[in-house]
């Protein structure tokens, strides 16, 4: 009311049509535009006054804020039929409010219906549209009105690449990302931040952190200055993948480049290193976090007592688990699961089960990784009636057991002996809604050749194909290395066999295992076979293998021959 009272006052001073937009805009932004915008657009009509493309461009922008899409289009049509006045910028309110509210179908009709009025189309109407189509995955559409685009004479700009690049990046597609970088530089069109951090942060998802720092070098030769979410992708990708000194080395870069980082670096770091059990190093970076004017938060303080756990060193843990409460910081359900987890590891399974106790007390529901975590706990330390009464008090408290649930009990119940609970847990998974996966039959046949049931484990595995499932290098690896362990040899030969006929790749696991197992069987010849297939295929040697060899050169335990050949395969 107080606004209208106002555009009331205006009117007596004599308002223009200028005036009256200024109005409708403030109704828009307020998103009343369909009340108080259209009752001053009467009052326009009302006093004589001719609405400009300005006025219909407002109402439509209104419309589609409030979501009112249904209206603005029947609005648009009626500008049209009628000749009111309109430009470019009503034609792009329209399309941008198409796509805003995911109805790309219909902005593409108006691009059509454009092209045939020829009315102008600019590039910043088709970034519109290909922005949408990529959001909702259609991807090929997308690239497809973007060849359309080009092949119209129409030049795409970096925002056009930079969200096709998104797009690609989203669903993937990494390397057809970085074809089309390259295509964007050959056509002399610069790559800015956005379009770089765009790729490298895909790069690193898909762990090829060699081609993202490679990607950094090329940004800093284009003269393009990398910023914090450069440097923290690439340091969450290089630490992900194992590559904790090229982190480190990024890291030092970053700030000497005068980038400052932020939480999410240090967090990234200190999760990393201390994974890598160089808990010193964690503690001297926590220092110049702090020192940096950054306050550890909730998951700075669960990487440090993961990074304990994980050295077995429980009391630390708990100092840092209380340090973390003195400086006001609760801990939360995932806390408690580290510290529940790191003393199932230490079989202290009284502490464990007293946190589990401490964080309901406190108010905080224990979730499936918590009971999965101390289920698992229990069994290993042969608690076998207290892990089954824990899940059953898991679903009286309304949590619902996850595939993995059903996978530990299942494992635990037959590393205790117990067959016949886990068969029947097997034929529950089902009936509860969820389906036995490749992994849960990994976990069975595991278990079973665990127990020597060899004959029931085979009889399994071939049912797979019978149950939808195929077999995997993981199942495979765990059934050749149980023949390999009872001396069946010839089965893990035909097993290997079987694999590469299916198009299951043995990893270096599946190699080393029959490797070692024909050295130890001095059957030298055929361990060299599979050496030379290793060698051939990259495949890295394990140090239990590479150990049985020199074991074997050192004591003459094969002909000359072989012993040159197993030397040559060393080198």
């Amino acid at each position: 009311m107080a606004t209208w009272r106002a555009t009331r006052s205006i009117i007596q001073i004599h308002p223009d049509i200028c005036t009256f937009n200024i109005i409708i805009n403030c109704y828009c932004h307020l998103g009343h535009v369909s009340i108080g915008g259209f009752a001053v657009f009467a009052k326009i009509l009302r006093l004589g006054f001719k609405p400009d493309a300005f006025t219909f461009n407002t109402l439509l922008k209104g419309l589609f804020l409030e979501g009112k899409n249904t209206h603005a289009l029947k609005l648009f049509q009626v500008i049209v039929k009628n000749g009111y006045p309109c430009n470019e910028v009503t034609y792009r309110v329209v399309i941008n409010g198409f796509c805003k509210t995911k109805e790309t179908a219909s902005a593409l009709s108006l691009l059509k219906m454009m092209e045939k009025q020829n009315i102008s189309i600019d590039v910043d109407m088709y970034n519109m549209i290909i922005d949408s189509l990529c959001k909702e995955g259609q991807i090929n559409k997308a690239e497809s009105l973007f060849r359309e685009m080009n092949g119209k004479g129409l030049k795409p700009n970096v925002v056009t690449y930079s969200t096709l690049l998104h797009g690609f990046c989203c669903l993937g597609q990494s390397k057809t990302a970085q074809c089309l970088l390259q295509e964007m530089m050959e056509k002399r069109i610069s790559p800015d931040v956005i379009s770089f951090n765009i790729l490298i942060d895909a790069l690193c998802k898909d762990m090829r952190t060699d081609d993202a720092l490679q990607l950094l070098a090329l940004m800093l030769q284009q003269h393009q200055k990398p910023d914090l979410s450069t440097y923290n992708s690439l340091i969450h990708g290089l630490c992900t993948s194992n590559q904790l000194n090229e982190a480190i080395k990024l890291f030092t870069d970053m700030v000497h480049r005068g980038v400052l980082p932020d939480l999410t670096t240090f967090n990234t770091l200190l999760d990393a290193i201390c994974k890598a059990g160089m808990l010193e190093d964690a503690n001297e970076l926590l220092e110049t976090m702090i020192a940096r004017g950054i306050q550890p938060d909730i998951i700075t303080y669960n990487v440090l007592i993961d990074g304990y756990c994980l050295q077995g060193k429980m009391e630390g843990a708990m100092k840092v688990f209380h340090s973390m409460m003195t400086k006001g910081h609760e801990p939360d359900v995932f806390s408690y699961t580290i510290l529940i987890n790191g003393y199932c590891k230490a079989k202290r399974l009284d502490e464990a089960i007293r946190l589990f106790q401490d964080m309901k007390s406190k108010g905080l529901t224990p979730d499936t990784v918590t009971y999965n975590t101390l289920i698992d706990g229990l069994f290993k330390v042969r608690r076998v009636v207290e892990a089954h009464n824990l899940f059953k008090v898991m679903q009286d408290q309304g949590q619902s057991p996850d595939i993995l649930t059903y996978g530990t009990l299942i494992d635990g119940f037959y590393a205790n002996g117990c067959f016949s609970e886990a068969m029947e847990l097997l034929g529950m998974i089902e009936k509860n809604g969820l389906k036995a996966d490749i992994v849960i039959y990994t976990i069975v046949i595991d278990s079973m050749c665990k127990v020597g049931k060899i004959n029931e484990a085979k009889e399994l595995f071939y049912s797979l194909p019978t149950k939808e499932l195929r077999p995997d290098t993981k199942l495979c690896t765990t059934m050749i290395n149980r023949y390999c362990k009872e001396g069946m040899l010839k089965d893990a030969e035909n097993m290997f066999k079987e694999m590469e006929e299916k198009g299951i790749a043995p990893n270096d696991y599946t190699f080393n295992i029959m490797v070692q197992a024909f050295l130890k069987e001095n059957d030298t010849e055929k361990a060299i076979e599979y050496l030379n297939t290793m060698q051939k295929r990259s495949i890295i040697r394990h140090a239990e293998t590479v150990s049985l060899i020199v074991d074997i050169i050192a004591a003459n335990k094969t002909n000359p021959e072989n012993r040159e050949l197993l030397h040559k395969l060393l080198l």
